[in-house]
């Protein structure tokens, strides 16, 4: 048993949680695909920002060698910008009687991490959500129609895809990843515009049945298109009020990148590399012997960093 004071990391019971990602209910949440880890050794820091227009990175400025050995020269400036990791987590008691008597049935320490491990991924998801499906942070264009139920026959998402990868392009960034909620991809697989732009002349064989998310990367460039599934329970205890975490009113199409930022992309999930044992979630295992039990902890030490919202169009869809 654990002295009350002390805290274990459970890597054991990270590891195996992480591992079912793909297979179970966690597979819904897309979060670290679109906001990858930067594990960072300090809890706060600042980095240097370069800025379009600031920087004077588009500018054409090269030219002939002159004439005493002189080439043009130029001096892009930067800004700092910053981050500080905060600490989010969730707890469930362990109880010894409860241990013993479900035994035969479950493995209660894994129940208790897992349930736990939902809550902790469930919050950071709705972060990562919050953080992209953002008109303030990043250029936000309505649909050329809204895409509503009666504009099944005139919605025309390829010119509303292609005017976000154009609008994109003009700020020097290449389009890699489109999001969508599992409602809109619903409704735009049968709107019949895009029918036709894939397929040409509709028949029964050809439709939005066909409509993949491969079929959409191919055709428009994209290499990832995410259908968002997850939903959460948005309603105060007692009551309920089910909704998506990444909601019907947006479709974010941006450029997703990992490790160093100078590598680019929309924006990264920071952890405080001391304090994140397992990772962007750990488990930890404590013992209350005042009241017969184990404590079971999830954790994460995190922040959600935006570096770059040039990276990221969105497209209002005016939903109804």
């Amino acid at each position: 048993m654990f002295n009350t004071t002390d805290s274990v990391p459970r890597m054991d019971i990270s590891t195996l949680l992480m591992e079912a990602v793909g297979q179970t209910d966690q597979a819904q949440y897309i979060g670290q695909m679109l906001l990858p880890v930067y594990a960072s050794p300090l809890e706060v820091g600042r980095y240097p920002k370069f800025r379009i227009l600031k920087g004077e990175l588009l500018k054409k400025e090269s030219q002939r060698r002159g004439a005493t050995g002189t080439y043009n020269e130029s001096t892009e400036e930067f800004e700092w910008d910053s981050y500080q990791t905060e600490e989010f987590g969730h707890e469930k008691r362990v109880d010894d009687v409860v241990r013993k008597q479900m035994a035969n049935f479950f493995d209660a320490e894994m129940l208790a991490a897992k349930f736990c491990m939902n809550k902790v991924m469930l919050d950071y998801e709705v972060s990562a959500a919050s953080a992209l499906f953002n008109p303030a942070v990043f250029p936000s264009t309505n649909s050329t129609l809204p895409i509503t139920e009666a504009n099944i026959q005139t919605i025309d998402l390829p010119l509303d895809i292609q005017g976000a990868q154009e609008r994109a392009n003009g700020l020097g960034e290449v389009i890699n990843t489109m999001v969508l909620s599992l409602q809109v991809w619903n409704r735009i697989r049968r709107s019949k515009l895009l029918q036709t732009y894939l397929f040409g002349v509709l028949n029964t064989a050809q439709g939005g049945a066909n409509i993949t998310t491969q079929v959409i990367a191919d055709t428009f460039g994209i290499q990832n298109v995410i259908i968002a599934r997850k939903v959460y329970d948005a309603a105060p205890k007692g009551k309920n009020d089910i909704q998506y975490v990444w909601n019907n009113n947006y479709i974010w199409l941006g450029n997703v990148q990992g490790g160093d930022f100078m590598n680019g992309g929309a924006g990264r999930t920071i952890i405080w590399d001391a304090d994140s044992e397992g990772g962007l979630f750990t488990t930890d295992q404590y013992r209350d012997e005042a009241r017969r039990g184990d404590k079971i902890r999830v954790r994460s030490n995190r922040v959600i960093k935006i570096i770059n919202p040039n990276a990221g169009q969105l497209i209002a869809t005016q939903w109804a």
